[in-house]
């Protein structure tokens, strides 16, 4: 039986960003599953603007969390997305939101990082891709240490959200 409507849009709110992963490798088909709802994304003009270099190497995601993405350096797999120019940062957060709602749908934690300072330089050197290419934009998707983030000191707000009332406005501001 296929989920309600209400079960969707229940599974849609509950995407947190998860930054606490377990060393647990996640298998290829996942992490192609994952792609492939990438992959699917929309973007301006259909340009798909964009391709993305896997990294499920220890020391380069090591690095990655060294250059500002820290999630990354205990991620089970980081997707950094490459584009064509940084005009198209919009449809980076599109993918990047997309990756991460196909995790959740593996029952995975992620989250979205940049690289920062040097960090893309640094990045498109030791992974080989052109210069012209902007690549600052990280999804770090692992298995979620539940431990790790019982043992997170509270958010003062609780992680609360504004009332709808404060959110939306209707027909004019």
């Amino acid at each position: 039986m296929a989920p309600s409507n209400n079960e969707k849009s229940t599974f849609l709110a509950k995407l947190r960003a998860i930054k606490e992963y377990t060393p647990e490798e996640i298998d290829r088909p996942v992490i192609e599953d994952i792609l492939d709802v990438g992959r699917w994304t929309g973007s301006g003009v259909n340009r798909q603007p964009w391709e993305v270099v896997v990294v499920e190497d220890p020391s380069v995601k090591e690095k990655f969390g060294d250059w500002g993405a820290k999630p990354a350096a205990t991620a089970g797999v980081v997707f950094l997305i490459v584009s064509t120019s940084d005009d198209v940062a919009f449809d980076e957060g599109r993918l990047a939101e997309r990756l991460c709602l196909a995790a959740a749908a593996h029952d995975l934690g992620s989250t979205v990082a940049t690289l920062k300072n040097d960090g893309p330089d640094n990045a498109k050197s030791l992974l080989g891709i052109p210069s012209d290419k902007r690549a600052k934009t990280v999804v770090a998707v692992g298995h979620t240490d539940v431990e790790a983030r019982r043992a997170r000191p509270p958010r003062p707000d609780g992680g609360a959200r504004k009332p709808i009332t404060e959110f939306a406005h209707w027909e004019r501001y």
